[in-house]
């Protein structure tokens, strides 16, 4: 048996067996490699041919924002502002469903944020002016604050942020069909005949798997989905309160998201105020909701 031996060149090749008879290089028939330019007569490639193409120049990705980076530029809002309260940050991304950010300060002076996993790529801009909302106390002076770069991030992210791997998906799900005491099929006929002449279109109506007193009602617009929390599935609600929840709801369904002149979003915009009103029970049912 032939053994290895080093040859010239880099590493080890396997050395040629001595050739035998009728070895000759026999043709090739079927499939075979095309040559990537074409031959003249004498073998050599034309001068024409095609010359290869560039190699391909993509742009430089934009780097991901960190979590102390962002806990500086808190921090940094912080001082500016002269939030004594916020003395540390902690700040944690999470691939939310539903929620752009979430937070809490600590009686320690700990601002602990919580944000959509997309504010990994938002610029500083938008970062420092998210930052100025978390800590602004009131919500006169939040109305206040520019947030034109903040805006502009958000509505630029697609649909496909809010469901990637690993983002929790909730257990309990809104309750269709009538409830033990009231049906808002039938408060929904009778708002619609009311206030909207019998032409709006019925839109999903479910009621919220808990009995939530912060959130009475909500129109989902991308699911075309209005919820009423349970609370109002009770004989001491009165209909006409349940009515004017409904009517509130899709009035948001009817006028949909407004814009002010800044751009900034407007949910409860002077042409939606003004429609409230209408409802013939107003004054009554906000005195109602107030004291539950």
């Amino acid at each position: 048996m032939d053994a290895f031996e080093p040859q010239s060149g880099n590493g080890l090749e396997r050395p040629q067996r001595p050739g035998r008879p009728g070895d000759e290089p026999r043709p090739r028939t079927g499939l075979h490699q095309p040559t990537l330019f074409p031959l003249d007569e004498a073998g050599e490639p034309e001068n024409d041919s095609p010359a290869p193409a560039p190699p391909l120049k993509l742009a430089p990705l934009a780097p991901l924002k960190s979590e102390a980076h962002v806990e500086t530029l808190i921090l940094e809002t912080a001082r500016q502002r002269r939030h004594d309260r916020v003395r540390a940050a902690r700040v944690i991304f999470r691939p939310f469903r539903s929620t752009l950010y979430s937070y809490r300060i600590e009686p320690d002076g700990t601002a602990r944020v919580q944000l959509h996993t997309a504010f990994r790529t938002a610029p500083d801009a938008a970062l420092e002016q998210l930052a100025q909302l978390i800590l602004c106390r009131t919500k006169k002076a939040r109305r206040e604050l520019p947030r034109d770069a903040f805006d502009t991030f958000v509505r630029a992210l697609p649909k496909g942020a809010f469901n990637l791997p690993g983002a929790r998906r909730g257990t309990a799900k809104a309750i269709a069909g009538p409830g033990k005491h009231r049906s808002l099929d039938e408060s929904f006929a009778r708002v619609n005949e009311t206030y909207f002449a019998g032409r709006m279109a019925r839109p999903k109506l479910r009621w919220s798997p808990a009995r939530a007193r912060r959130i009475l009602g909500t129109y989902r617009e991308e699911a075309d989905t209005l919820i009423v929390s349970q609370v109002f599935d009770s004989p001491r609600i009165p209909l006409w309160v349940l009515d004017y929840l409904m009517y509130h709801e899709l009035l948001h369904k009817h006028l949909g998201v407004g814009r002010r002149a800044d751009g900034k979003r407007c949910v409860h915009g002077p042409e939606f105020k003004r429609l409230e009103r209408k409802y013939a029970r107003y004054k009554d049912a906000v005195a109602f909701l107030k004291k539950m």
